[in-house]
């Protein structure tokens, strides 16, 4: 399906991105005062966006798998669970700390957070992406 191919074009393209951003900020802008904060701020609503697709996409995968029937702890049963319930902890540590740095209290962001965040959503995004792209119904 078109769809489903262009959804896993970008959350792959994203992922790249959020991957080459993050290492490439501590040469171009260590600061991150200038060029790099916006960045970030173009990046993150479009992360959001993204995680929102692969919670949408592992819970319709989590569907149809607990309702095949199988038992036991399968590749794919796996795989959904880990995608749906590590999106769902990545949505909730990415608002948290977008809303808290960008909104409310800036010192309620986390740098660590943010790190975790930028090494984790690529994986997440990309593997995604990739199951997105090869299923084939949406």
């Amino acid at each position: 399906m078109v769809v489903n191919k262009i959804l896993g074009v970008f959350l792959k393209v994203l992922a790249v991105v959020v991957w080459v951003q993050f290492l490439a900020i501590l040469f171009y802008d260590p600061a991150q005062e200038g060029v790099g904060f916006q960045i970030w701020s173009v990046l993150d609503p479009l992360m959001v966006l993204a995680i929102v697709v692969t919670i949408w996409f592992a819970i319709r995968r989590k569907r149809e798998i607990d309702s095949s029937g199988e038992r036991g702890l399968t590749r794919a049963y796996f795989e959904a669970n880990l995608a749906l319930y590590g999106g769902i902890a990545l949505l909730h540590a990415l608002l948290w700390n977008w809303i808290g740095s960008r909104w409310s209290y800036p010192v309620v962001s986390y740098q660590w957070l943010w790190i975790l965040i930028d090494l984790t959503l690529p994986l997440l995004l990309f593997s995604t992406g990739r199951q997105l792209a090869k299923s084939e119904e949406l």
